[in-house]
C-alpha cells in the first residue's frame, strides 16, 4: 500500500484506451482493446527499473514514468485535455493546503493524479457501458452462432469441386461510370475479360454504400437486418466482424471440404486470420487501435524502426500490402486441395499511391484512406488520382487472371467484384447530396465454368451472388432475394438502413468542390 503510487502511470494509460474507445475507434473490437492495453503496460512495467536506475527514487520514477505516458501514449487532443484537467487540479490543490498551513506532500500529489486518472475512467467506462447497453447482445450472439453453422441444404457437389476466388476491389467503379463520371474507357479490361470467358455483368448494382456492411451482406447472402437484426442503435461498426470472419458462405464451404485462404489488409474489420491459410505481407499485423496509436501519439517515433516489420499505417505500407495480395493471389493455384479465397484489396480506393504505371505516389500529408466528401483534394485531384489507380489495379488483374487460370488444375470459379462504387459524388453525412448511382454501381466479372450470360440476371445485386453460386454448381435452390439499395442515416449509425432503392438509377450532379 505504500507504493501505491507506482500504478499512476498505468491508470493514465488506461484513461486514454478508454476515451479513443469511445469517441475514436467505432471500428476496434474489444480484443484489439486488451492486447493494446497489454502492450503498453508492459512496456511501462518494462521502463520501471530503468526509471528507478536513473532517480533513485520510486517516487521519482513514477513521476517520471507519467510524464513518458503523457508525452507519448497521449494524442494532441488528449494530452491538452489531461493537461488542462492536472493543472487545473494542481493549482486547486496547492491553494487549499497552504491556505490552510497544510505541509504540501509529493505522496498526497499522487493522490490528485490518480483521482484525475480514475475520474476519466469513470466518465469512459460510462460512455462505453451506455454504448455497449444499446447492443442485444443475446440475439447478436446467437446471429453469429447461425453464421457459423452452415443452414443450406446442398443437394449434390461437383466431382471435381473447384477452387472459388472472392476478389473484391474497393471502390471500383462499374465500367459505364467510368465512362460518364471520368471520361475512362475501361473497354480494353472487359473486352480482355470476356475474350477469357469472363461474365462482365452490365448493370450490377451494390446493396450497401460501405464496405463495413457490403461485404458482409454478400458472403452471408442476406440483409444485415435479417442476419444480423436489432443493431439499429449501435455504432459499432466491428459488430461486422464475426460475420466476415466466419460467414454463411464460408460454412457452407467448409463443410464441403473447402480449405479457406484469406489476406491481411489495411483493415481489421476485413482482416481474417482465422482462416486455414492466412497470408500476411508484414511478419506483424497490427490492429486498428495499434496503428491509430503510432498515427496519433509520440510512439510514432518508432515507425521508422519497426516499418519491416510491422504494418505500420503509412503509404509504403499501402503499397506493399496491395502488391502482395495481388502476387499470392497468382501462387494460389498450386495449393493442394478446393480452396475457397477471399481477399479485399484496398484499392482503386484512396489514397491513391500508385499511378498508372504502378509508380509510387505519396498524397499530401498524413497517411489515411479517406473518401468522398472526406477527400483531402478536388474533384480534379480526385479523378486524375483515381484513374491512375484504376489503370494500375488492370494491369495486376491482367497478371492475377492470367496465372490463375494457367496454374489452375480444374477450371476455377473467379469473382472479382467490387464492395461499392468509387467516391467522387458521394457525401457520407447525407443521402440526398450523395449520388446513389454512382456509389451503388461497382464493377463485377464472373469467371464462372459451365455457366452463361444468361444465368446471370441483368440486375443483379451483390447479396444475390453467392446465391447463384450456391444454386447452379451445389443445386441448393435458394431463392433470389428483392433488389434493395439501402444508405444509412448518418455516418456514426451504419445500422440504421434509409432505403434510396427508387434513386438507383437517377442521373448525378457535378460536385461543388
Amino acid at each position: 500500500m505504500k507504493r501505491l503510487y507506482l500504478i499512476t502511470p498505468f491508470v493514465f494509460a488506461l484513461s486514454f484506451i478508454l476515451y479513443i474507445n469511445y469517441w475514436v475507434l467505432t471500428l476496434a473490437s474489444l480484443d484489439q482493446f486488451f492486447r493494446l492495453l497489454f502492450v503498453l503496460w508492459l512496456l511501462l512495467g518494462l521502463l520501471m527499473y530503468p526509471a528507478y536506475y536513473l532517480t533513485r527514487d520510486w517516487e521519482w520514477a513514477t513521476i517520471l514514468l507519467t510524464v513518458f505516458v503523457f508525452g507519448f501514449y497521449f494524442s494532441q487532443s488528449f494530452f491538452l485535455l489531461m493537461g488542462s484537467v492536472v493543472l487545473i487540479a494542481t493549482i486547486m490543490w496547492q491553494l487549499y493546503f497552504r491556505l490552510r498551513g497544510f505541509e504540501v506532500r509529493l505522496t498526497q500529489f499522487f493522490v490528485l493524479l490518480n483521482g484525475v486518472a480514475v475520474f476519466i475512467i469513470a466518465l469512459a467506462l460510462y460512455l462505453n457501458i451506455r454504448a455497449f447497453a444499446q447492443v442485444p447482445w443475446g440475439t447478436y450472439f446467437q446471429s453469429v452462432d447461425q453464421a457459423r453453422t452452415p443452414s443450406i441444404k446442398i443437394t449434390s457437389s461437383p466431382v471435381v469441386m473447384p477452387d472459388i476466388y472472392y476478389i473484391v476491389l474497393d471502390g471500383y467503379l462499374r465500367s459505364d461510370m467510368l465512362e460518364n463520371l471520368y471520361g475512362y474507357d475501361n473497354t480494353p479490361l472487359t473486352t480482355y475479360l470476356q475474350q477469357k470467358g469472363f461474365i462482365v455483368p452490365a448493370n450490377i448494382h451494390s446493396n450497401y454504400a460501405k464496405t463495413a456492411v457490403s461485404v458482409p451482406s454478400t458472403l452471408n447472402m442476406n440483409y444485415v437486418g435479417s442476419y444480423a437484426p436489432g443493431l439499429e442503435n449501435s455504432h459499432f461498426w466491428w459488430l461486422m466482424t464475426p460475420f466476415i470472419d466466419h460467414s454463411q458462405v464460408r460454412a457452407v464451404l467448409e463443410s464441403q471440404g473447402y480449405k479457406t485462404i484469406s489476406f491481411s489488409t489495411d483493415w481489421s474489420l476485413t482482416d481474417n486470420p482465422t482462416t486455414d491459410i492466412y497470408l500476411h505481407a508484414f511478419p506483424v499485423v497490427l490492429t486498428d487501435y495499434e496503428r491509430y496509436i503510432l498515427d496519433a501519439t509520440g510512439l510514432g517515433i518508432i515507425k521508422p524502426l519497426i516499418k519491416d516489420l510491422a504494418s505500420i499505417p503509412s503509404f509504403d505500407t499501402h503499397r506493399t500490402v496491395i502488391q502482395y495480395s495481388f502476387e499470392s493471389l497468382q501462387n494460389i493455384p498450386e495449393m493442394d486441395g478446393p480452396k475457397f479465397v477471399f481477399a479485399h484489396i484496398l484499392s482503386p480506393h484512396p489514397p491513391f499511391v500508385f499511378d498508372k504505371n504502378g509508380a509510387p505516389i505519396n498524397p499530401p500529408g498524413k497517411y489515411n484512406t479517406n473518401d468522398a466528401d472526406d477527400f483531402y483534394g478536388s474533384s480534379s485531384v480526385y479523378k486524375e488520382g483515381y484513374i491512375g489507380q484504376v489503370e494500375f489495379v488492370n494491369a495486376q488483374l491482367r497478371l492475377t487472371v492470367n496465372a490463375i487460370l494457367k496454374k489452375s488444375k480444374t477450371p476455377p470459379i473467379i469473382l472479382i467484384q467490387a464492395d461499392h462504387g468509387s467516391g467522387l459524388l458521394t457525401d457520407f453525412s447525407s443521402a440526398e447530396n450523395t449520388c446513389i448511382k454512382e456509389r451503388f454501381s461497382p464493377f463485377a466479372a464472373y469467371y464462372l465454368p459451365g455457366m452463361e450470360q444468361r444465368d446471370i440476371p441483368s440486375d443483379l445485386t451483390t447479396v444475390n451472388l453467392f446465391r447463384i453460386i450456391f444454386n447452379h454448381y451445389f443445386e441448393a435452390n435458394l431463392p433470389l432475394l428483392e433488389n434493395k439499395q439501402y444508405y444509412y442515416e448518418d455516418t456514426v449509425y451504419l445500422f440504421r438502413p434509409v432505403d434510396v432503392t427508387s434513386r438507383i438509377d437517377e442521373e448525378c450532379r457535378m460536385p461543388l468542390r
